[in-house]
């Protein structure tokens, strides 16, 4: 029986799981389970495995000294670890040694063979440089420059241009009353450009504004505001509590408000049409 197996056999004996022995002394699982496998020299560190070992026992409560010396045949020796660490690193520096021998070999190998390569083209023209730009003097006297644009043919893409942009849309609105149904005004808006609304008072009033997708843009007393209205948008409906003072634009263009006559609380319904709205 080795040191390994007599400690697995005193936990296993004392019913503590590897679980438990890991967390009670300190020890990986890993270097527990080496341990019990008697193969000391496997551990991380074999020169600490006394260490390791009373660390064991003083979780299995053991008297680690009497273990050591009753099983010192099974510890690693520490000469004979030193001895084989040396011997590793110094097949580790053969080796790299090879590497970087060989290395440099294949670089003087390259060296030579590219001063050969250029010995010979020297004296055979290989490398001779060509400028690019030589060439033939027929082919050279078949092309010929192109003219200039005259001035004449300048100016009439110049006009051209002018009057393409002349008769290029210019954005516009208008905004036409159709009919009034009790305290409510109609009005068709046709726009080429995007919806600016105004509404602007001399007094405070109420104010409501929204449009058919229930976007509400004012809402309140107010002297009024300027608001950009929703592109998707098709009716707008605006109520004002004090009509009388007030004014209201759509892209500035003012509507007809003589409809309203005396009435102060009137409502307004704007339909709008878009026609290559520009944005």
């Amino acid at each position: 029986m080795n040191i390994g197996t007599y400690l697995k056999n005193k936990r296993e004996k004392s019913g503590i799981t590897l679980r438990e022995m890991e967390r009670g002394s300190g020890l990986k699982k890993s270097v527990i389970l080496t341990i019990e496998s008697g193969d000391l020299s496997a551990l991380p560190e074999p020169k600490h495995a006394r260490f390791l070992i009373k660390q064991y026992c003083k979780y299995l409560k053991i008297d680690s000294d009497k273990l050591l010396e009753r099983f010192k045949d099974d510890l690693p020796d520490v000469k004979e670890i030193g001895q084989k660490r040396n011997q590793k690193e110094d097949q580790d520096f053969q080796y790299l040694k090879k590497v970087l021998l060989g290395f440099v070999t294949l670089i003087v190998v390259f060296f030579v063979i590219w001063i050969i390569l250029l010995q010979i083209g020297s004296e055979g023209d290989i490398f001779e440089s060509k400028k690019i730009y030589d060439v033939d003097s027929e082919v050279a006297q078949e092309i010929e420059p192109k003219e200039e644009p005259k001035e004449e043919a300048k100016e009439e893409v110049a006009k051209e241009e002018e009057k393409k942009e002349d008769e290029a849309e210019t954005p516009s609105t208008t905004v036409n009353f159709v009919n009034r149904e009790g305290n409510t005004l109609i009005y068709n808006v046709t726009t080429s450009e995007a919806v600016e609304l105004s509404v602007e008072g001399d007094e405070s009033s109420w104010i409501s504004l929204s449009d058919d997708l229930d976007n509400s843009y004012i809402y309140g007393e107010s002297t009024g505001d300027t608001v950009d209205i929703e592109e998707e948008a098709t009716v707008l409906n605006l109520a004002l509590g004090n009509s009388t003072t007030f004014d209201i634009t759509v892209n500035g263009e003012t509507i007809d408000n003589s409809q309203r006559g005396n009435t102060v609380t009137v409502y307004y319904q704007f339909n709008i049409t878009r026609e290559g709205v520009s944005k």
